[in-house]
């Protein structure tokens, strides 16, 4: 007879676990457990992929003898979709560049720490998804030793009522498992979310414009390290393998100050700032940063695409920073 138990979506919440844990370990029932206005989740089940070795000459079909599951290369991923509260920004600056505490700023210097199996680490996350679990008593699937490696913000005023989202990608070498994990610490994100119609200011190079739109995009290149034993195929750690890229766009009005910035939207190889802060309590800086390729949008008045890189003016120079409570 088939089971008759399944998962609403509805009934799962998501929360991250907090605190230094060995890397590999999972956050405790008792240990702070944040649990966030999640709109948006996809969720991980323990899998392989398969590679498939080459056929020989002489025949027409794949042997069971050419495949081989390959968990050795395996990375899980979950994206989180939220609503913009200060506990969605930090919780997910924290596990992307080690920086949990406002003002958090990413600099040349920034990283997440030691990300080796079995080592003390503050940075690492357990993503809790309560309910998830496909079996009647196993109710939660739980990802362990997962760092966050892209963060992207937005607002928009035709989107969400203008309200700020936040999605983050968070990955694991770890098999998923399914258990009891409940969570009896939860402290619940009440927070309300930051909103593009308190924007009180938005300059780039120091000319005010009036945005439609913004967005700032986080990213780090991450991969696994090989694995431990045949068992768990657990890795050995992390690698990050190369420097954080740190883009976006802003959409404004066409006026006044978009002429004015004439001679940053041509280029000439030279930063300008960017800020951007809000009546509610959110300050974003970025220093420098060059603009790349603007373009004119045709919509019912005429809009500026501002895309944008940010870069460091030096080794020790904030990158992006966020204020923020």
């Amino acid at each position: 007879m088939a089971e008759t138990n399944f998962q609403p979506r509805s009934s799962i919440e998501v929360g991250i676990g907090n605190g230094s844990k060995a890397l590999g370990t999972t956050h405790a029932n008792s240990d702070t457990w944040n649990f966030l206005q999640v709109l948006d989740f996809n969720l991980e089940h323990a899998s392989a992929p398969i590679d498939v070795a080459p056929s020989k000459s002489g025949i027409l079909g794949q042997l069971e003898s050419q495949g081989h599951h390959r968990p050795d290369t395996q990375m899980y991923e979950s994206t989180l979709t939220m609503r913009g509260t200060p506990t969605a920004i930090l919780k997910s600056t924290n596990s992307l560049f080690g920086d949990g505490a406002s003002a958090a700023e990413l600099t040349p210097a920034t990283n997440t720490g030691t990300m080796k199996h079995g080592t003390g680490t503050q940075t690492a996350a357990t993503l809790l998804f309560k309910n998830g679990g496909s079996d009647a008593s196993n109710i939660s699937s739980v990802m362990v030793g997962c760092y966050c490696t892209s963060m992207t913000m937005r607002e928009a005023v035709d989107s969400n009522g203008g309200e700020l989202v936040v999605e983050s990608t968070f990955v694991t070498g770890y098999r998923p498992v399914e258990n009891t994990l409940a969570a009896s610490s939860e402290t619940l994100d009440t927070a309300s979310p930051k909103n593009i119609f308190s924007v009180s200011t938005a300059n780039v190079n120091s000319q005010p414009v009036v945005m439609n739109s913004w967005e700032i995009t986080i990213s780090r290149p991450f991969v696994r390290v090989g694995y431990i034993d045949t068992t768990d195929y657990n890795p050995y750690g992390y690698v990050q393998t190369g420097p954080y890229e740190v883009t976006g766009n802003l959409v404004a009005k066409r006026d006044d100050s978009i002429y004015d910035l004439v001679a940053d939207i041509k280029g000439g190889s030279a930063g300008v700032a960017i800020s951007l802060a809000e009546s509610s309590g959110l300050t974003i800086s970025l220093p420098d940063v060059m603009i790349d390729n603007s373009k004119p949008e045709v919509s019912d008045y005429l809009l500026q695409n501002i895309p944008f890189r940010a870069f460091a003016a030096s080794e020790s120079a904030t990158i992006v920073s966020f204020t923020i409570a």
